[in-house]
């Protein structure tokens, strides 16, 4: 059978991991807002960008290091920076695929718990919030641990950085969440759509950089 470049750069247990950690996070959601309220979310949707960040290392540690020595087979292949770009492209696709499947579960929870409309909008104009916010986090600590968490014990520190903006961003946006959510129902949007934005210029930021940083290898082979 013939592997896609994002099968082949990544082992079995890599995407198993990303399908469990995903279902766990659903499910810790669902719980969270069932037994503990939103506040449980927020602390959840701080550590889920960490956990995604952490997995990375085992797939593209160091893909955009100016000093990338390895992949040495596939920079000497004709079609070797395509297969590479097709494999970050598509690793970025799962990351924020994963990120929007596991806030479901807390959507899930308010609508069979909760029968008000309501509380059901506040909690989808929340999921507008903390998706963008946790693939941003996401987007931005990949940068940085990609170019620079060559070794487990960087890529944790890196990890660490990845809770703490999550976490500030998280706190920040819940202090100046209003009381009553859907009473500002375009606010909401408008500021999903301003951090989805921004979400979305550094995910082609990061893809450029592993791209750079795969090309800038060339020279060392």
């Amino acid at each position: 059978m013939k592997k896609t470049p994002y099968l082949a750069f990544t082992s079995l247990s890599y995407r198993i991991l990303h399908i469990v950690i995903t279902l766990g996070f659903f499910v810790a959601g669902f719980l969270a807002n069932v037994y503990i309220g939103p506040i449980g979310v927020v602390i959840l949707s701080a550590g889920y960008p960490l956990l995604l960040v952490f997995l990375d290392y085992f797939a593209f540690s160091g893909a955009s290091s100016r000093k990338q020595k390895s992949m040495h087979f596939i920079k000497s292949s004709y079609k070797g920076l395509g297969f590479f770009k097709s494999a970050v492209k598509t690793d970025l696709w799962i990351k924020h695929g994963c990120i929007l499947l596991g806030h479901l579960g807390y959507v899930l929870a308010e609508l069979i718990y909760y029968t008000d409309s309501e509380e059901f909008l506040e909690a989808i104009l929340l999921l507008l919030i903390f998706f963008p916010i946790s693939g941003l986090t996401t987007n931005i600590t990949l940068i940085i641990s990609r170019r620079i968490a060559l070794t487990m014990i960087v890529h944790v520190t890196v990890c660490y950085i990845c809770s703490m903006i999550s976490t500030v961003l998280l706190v920040i946006y819940s202090f100046l969440m209003p009381e009553h959510m859907s009473d500002h129902t375009a606010v909401m949007l408008a500021a999903f759509v301003i951090i989805e934005t921004i979400s979305i210029i550094v995910a082609v930021i990061l893809y450029k950089d592993c791209i750079k940083g795969y090309t800038a290898g060339f020279s060392d082979t």
